[in-house]
């Protein structure tokens, strides 16, 4: 199932403008999961340039994980005040256990890989980092992770598709 949405979006972004195209990546970057990465990739899949693929998603992922981060404190209290037995409490957890033993570099730049970096986020504010920190760190992220998917995205098209 989650291979024929994929395929769909592919194929739907495949099939219209530069701009529309522009849009679609920002709007992909912006959801948990996909991010930086699944953006840059699927951008330079369906046709836009590498940089401008890149500069896109790494734009969408950031203004998306600072929606998270500037109103943070606010969550804080409904969050602690909430029943915390659900999915972000799971991966709140594991983001804290992570803060705990790498810190805001490890738990920002490991993010893809356990989670995603909106609740490596959340979990490390919540652990106690400091804002600066964070929003620093998973700029870094956003962007490595960014260029390994603008990378992943490039030998597709051009290897595979060709």
């Amino acid at each position: 199932m989650f291979r024929g949405m994929v395929q769909d979006v592919l194929n739907y972004l495949d099939g219209v403008n530069e701009f529309i195209q522009t849009i679609g990546v920002f709007i992909l970057s912006l959801i948990p999961f996909v991010e930086s990465p699944g953006g840059a990739a699927i951008g330079i899949l369906v046709g836009l340039p590498v940089i401008w693929a890149l500069v896109i998603s790494v734009i969408g992922n950031w203004l998306s994980i600072m929606a998270i981060v500037i109103p943070y404190n606010a969550w804080l209290v409904r969050y602690r005040n909430s029943d915390q037995r659900g999915f972000i409490h799971r991966r709140t957890s594991r983001a804290k256990a992570r803060y705990e033993k790498y810190g805001v570099p490890g738990v920002a730049l490991l993010a893809p890989l356990i989670a995603s970096g909106h609740i490596a986020a959340f979990g490390s504010l919540a652990a106690g980092a400091n804002k600066s920190t964070v929003v620093f760190w998973h700029v870094v992220s956003i962007i490595v992770w960014g260029v390994i998917g603008a990378a992943l995205g490039f030998y597709l098209k051009t290897d595979v598709f060709s």
